[in-house]
């Protein structure tokens, strides 16, 4: 049986875009049909660092909202900084103006979920919902349900990810599957020498070009993993669960894990990195996240920019309605804002990463050139 609904808004996604764009809506007015695949709490694969610019984002929403996250939400850790070690294991570690933070996905997306559906009541939730038929004309746009539901709308916002159902069906394809990288992660628990409360993001020798992580989470547990550009993991037909159980298990750090424990369950998942001037908006739709290709390709975070381009998403859509203009070339200040914040840093990023990939040599001289000059970590320090 089909059921009809209305709103002003879709947004397809639940994840920190999704409820970040809730959340600056919330005095908006709109009606927003908020829909997900899952129900909350829910897991996602990720190396669970939550960057500082997570807090700018909440305040400037509302500034309480950073506070909530502050004082309530308990199942984190704070993080200091990162420590950057390269083959030759020359390192230094970089402090944190502004303190992050390390949580697992199912606790800090159930969170700001639960933040963002208390502070915007004009909300109706289509949970655990696969879409089946999306479409949008001059009138609007209708998202029909596998369950039956059939949701009519003035705008969509594609939150959904890296494998984004909005931007298959609604945007020019703009996906280069070769840039983006690939990554497993593994939940251990005692691993050695954390106590410093810092990222560790290590390049070892014979896994280049690869980055190997040891994130400290709460309760003396750490997320480990293993992460690749695509085009270098089909180059040298690399597994990356077998390079991640091996790197643990080699010398550099056997000793670190010789007391660890896990489960054995290594996840793995994709990431849409960014640094191309992409179309993420069209006839009544836009993109934000990982759906939008904003991925950091040094680092491969992507939880803020996340974040920025739903709060950029609820800006524009309130000037849509005010202005009661939802074409594509209206909607393509959207990627103007975007881009105007972010798009600078992704290139650099991206610049920094294809440098850098196979050339140890390289690697270890800027590591060593960072250390010892407090110039060159004050630009470092910019990207974090």
């Amino acid at each position: 049986m089909q059921t009809e609904h209305h709103a002003d808004v879709a947004i397809v996604g639940a994840g920190p875009a999704g409820s970040a764009c809730v959340m600056a809506l919330k005095e908006s007015g709109l009606r927003i049909a908020w829909i997900d695949k899952s129900t909350f709490p829910r897991d996602k694969v990720c190396g669970d660092a939550i960057p500082s610019n997570v807090q700018r984002v909440l305040k400037q929403i509302d500034p309480l909202l950073n506070e909530r996250f502050l004082n309530q939400f308990t199942e984190k850790l704070t993080i200091e900084g990162c420590r950057f070690v390269s083959p030759d294991l020359s390192s230094f570690d970089l402090t944190f103006t502004t303190k992050g933070h390390a949580s697992k996905r199912i606790d800090f997306d159930h969170f700001l979920f639960d933040m963002a559906n208390e502070v915007n009541s004009s909300v109706t939730h289509f949970l655990k919902a696969e879409i089946k038929t999306l479409a949008v004309s001059s009138s609007g746009a209708k998202i029909e349900l596998h369950d039956g539901n059939i949701i009519h709308a003035k705008m969509i916002v594609g939150c959904d990810g890296t494998n984004s159902f909005v931007r298959k069906k609604l945007a020019k394809p703009f996906v280069q599957k070769h840039e983006n990288i690939a990554a497993v992660r593994a939940y251990y628990s005692n691993v050695a020498d954390l106590s410093h409360n810092l990222l560790e993001i290590h390049i070892v020798k014979n896994y280049m070009p690869g980055y190997f992580w040891i994130f400290p989470m709460k309760n003396n547990a750490a997320n480990v993993g293993f992460g690749m550009v695509n085009k270098y993991i089909a180059q040298s037909s690399t597994d990356l669960k077998i390079a991640l159980k091996e790197i643990v298990s080699s010398e550099r750090f056997s000793q670190r894990f010789k007391d660890a424990t896990t489960d054995g369950v290594i996840s793995g998942y994709g990431l849409a990195c960014g640094g191309r001037k992409n179309p993420i908006s069209g006839e009544r739709f836009l993109l934000c996240g990982d759906a939008a290709s904003l991925i950091n390709p040094a680092t491969g975070e992507g939880i803020g920019n996340a974040m920025i381009s739903g709060r950029i998403a609820a800006q524009h859509l309130i000037s849509c309605f005010e202005k009661q203009q939802f074409n594509a070339s209206f909607n393509h200040s959207y990627d103007k804002m975007v881009y105007k914040k972010l798009l600078k840093d992704l290139r650099i990023q991206r610049f920094l990463q294809k440098l850098t990939a196979d050339r140890e040599w390289l690697i270890n001289f800027a590591l060593k050139k960072v250390s010892r000059h407090e110039f060159v970590r004050e630009q470092v320090r910019k990207f974090f």
